[in-house]
């Protein structure tokens, strides 16, 4: 994405910890083949999201009566039920996850310890909110919901009260709103219950708003954080817009602010802001293109289509040939990339609009679904066809592979049975594939499966292929996409992700080093450590700075494999 120093995004803008914590839980559950799931409420206040989780087979209701049987998994949403509704939950009989937001329980419990005391609760926040309305049932008889000061003024005169916030209140009003109740009451405790991710989106967006001409606030019209947000902008930028997509950005007030902040309610991921702060920069782009707009606009296409991802194949096809010192054939390089490109499309058009794809592709895969399939069949097809004219055995192989692949993102459909969904399954599946097609297939053409330099080149494409897998998962879970355990990174947590892919980096780096002491393929060895070099510092860098977003980090993951082989075609003509 071109970089403009005058549109400036919030670092706190994006999902809370409480919304990841609640849409992983079920995302789990539909990876397990639980089935029907229902949660009580939207999960989230997000209308572009909740449709996303209903495509995996997550459908809202409003009242426990539209569930019907006893089968399937209710699901308590991010902002909590009352006590009673819950016991009604579990007296159904389904088995029930409870993705209440863990700071949302802490009110819970503050709640209900003062009035177990005889304490009267005062909540400060919205009246009708899902979050206060189960706040109210931990409160007893004597609780009050008051919106700012002027309503506080209405309260009767109170013994003990204890006051709280809807954790997504606005710290200022909250204390302003508090100290009104404190003058109605005999004695009265303060809880200020507003969540950390809240005060502290809250602080960046006031020190945001205070440096900008038109602030831009991304979320959904009916979440209250959101709408709180802008609320609190306005009062510091007067120019400041709320939106829930980039369609609904006025270019008019985006070409004539000198500077623009963007941030985005609890509720809102990653990926949809990113599309907002991406149309915002394409409206303020000057009328003149220059070359490198143009090259970056090829190589977008390019991985938008799935293309640059198949002629990444071809390159570690080309690798792999190198360490095997067999004879470069273009018809297994030709195999290789249709069969990737045939793949990797497939997957995506058939998880399109589910977060699981880079969010600026939805577009293009609703729009051109059909003739996307239709690519992505004749691709495999001529995959199938270049097989079977290699001979019985790379057909049989090559069938097996595409058929397993293209069922892969349909096997939710096929119920328990055979079901891929162990911690990280997408990225080890996916190393697996290219590693067959990528290594033993030439191998097995040239009759060499059992050489040792055929492992050789099986266990380094597999493991290069794996670290691609698992950085452009990082850059999912970065980008707030719906993606569950398959993803390695969400399964395993950010500590143990890098750990693993510094100890794959580590062993290909020593086992080339090992390989160039011992004058093996010098020069082709001495290219591919080069090269693996190379990519290690880029992923530190990723790392340490952050993992790039948008068509940049595919780009540069898969770019690794086209370096690889420029520099293994160099070293084999020097």
């Amino acid at each position: 994405m071109d970089k403009d120093p005058a549109v400036v995004l919030a670092q706190t803008a994006g999902f809370c910890p409480g919304v990841k914590k609640a849409i992983d839980q079920v995302l789990e559950l539909a990876q397990a083949g639980k089935a029907p799931i229902y949660t009580l409420g939207p999960l989230i206040h997000n209308t572009q999201v909740i449709e996303m989780l209903k495509q995996k087979g997550i459908r809202a209701v409003d009242a426990l009566d539209e569930i019907k049987g006893q089968a399937g998994v209710i699901v308590i949403r991010a902002h909590g039920i009352t006590p009673s509704l819950e016991a009604e939950v579990r007296a159904r009989g389904l088995e029930v996850i409870d993705s209440t937001c863990p700071l949302v329980k802490n009110v819970h419990s503050v709640i209900g310890k003062y009035a177990a005391l005889g304490y009267a609760t005062v909540i400060v926040g919205d009246k009708g909110h899902a979050e206060v309305v189960g706040l109210l049932g931990y409160a007893g008889e004597r609780a009050f919901v008051v919106a700012d000061s002027e309503e506080a003024r209405r309260l009767p005169a109170l013994d003990k009260v204890n006051i709280v916030a809807q954790t997504t209140q606005e710290e200022d009003a909250f204390l302003k709103t508090a100290e009104t109740v404190k003058s109605r009451a005999r004695e009265a405790v303060i809880s200020n219950t507003i969540c950390k991710p809240t005060r502290d989106r809250q602080r960046e967006t006031q020190e945001l708003a205070g440096k900008v001409d038109l602030m831009v606030i991304v979320g959904a019209k009916h979440s209250a954080n959101t709408t709180r947000l802008t609320a609190l902008c306005r009062r510091l930028c007067p120019r400041t817009i709320h939106i829930e997509t980039e369609a609904e950005a006025d270019p008019a007030a985006v070409r004539s602010a000198r500077r623009i902040g963007i941030t985005a309610g609890a509720s809102t991921p990653g990926w949809m802001t990113d599309r907002v702060m991406g149309r915002i920069k394409e409206l303020r782009k000057k009328e003149a293109v220059s070359p490198f707009h143009a090259l970056e606009r090829l190589i977008e296409l390019l991985v938008d289509s799935c293309a640059y991802t198949g002629l990444s194949a071809v390159g570690l096809t080309y690798v792999c040939m190198k360490l095997q010192g067999v004879r470069v054939e273009d018809r297994l390089l030709i195999l290789a990339g249709l069969f990737v490109f045939s793949l990797h499309l497939i997957n995506r058009v058939a998880e399109k609009g589910v977060g699981a794809v880079e969010s600026r592709k939805v577009e293009l895969f609703e729009k051109h679904q059909r003739p996307l399939i239709g690519a992505a069949f004749i691709s495999g097809l001529l995959a199938l066809g270049l097989a079977l004219f290699l001979g019985t055995k790379i057909f049989a192989v090559v069938f097996c592979c595409w058929i397993l692949g293209a069922l892969f993102p349909f096997r939710s459909l096929h119920g328990q049975a055979g079901r891929v969904d162990f911690p990280g399954s997408r990225d080890i599946v996916t190393a697996l594939g290219w590693g067959m097609v990528c290594a033993c297939l030439p191998a097995l053409h040239q009759g060499i499966v059992f050489s040792k330099a055929n492992y050789l080149a099986v266990v380094f494409a597999i493991l290069l292929v794996f670290i691609r897998s698992v950085m452009l998962g990082i850059s999912a879970v970065h980008s707030d996409m719906i993606v569950g355990r398959e993803n390695f990174y969400k399964a395993l947590g950010a500590r143990t992700t890098y750990a693993i892919l510094a100890s794959i980096q580590s062993l290909l780096t020593a086992v080339l080093i090992v390989l160039l002491a011992m004058g093996w393929k010098s020069r082709l060895v001495g290219s591919l450590l080069a090269g693996n070099l190379a990519f290690a510092a880029g992923s530190s860098t990723c790392h340490f700075r952050g993992t790039p977003k948008g068509f940049w980090a595919e780009a540069a993951v898969d770019g690794q494999f086209l370096l690889l082989a420029l520099l293994a075609w160099l070293g084999g003509r020097l």
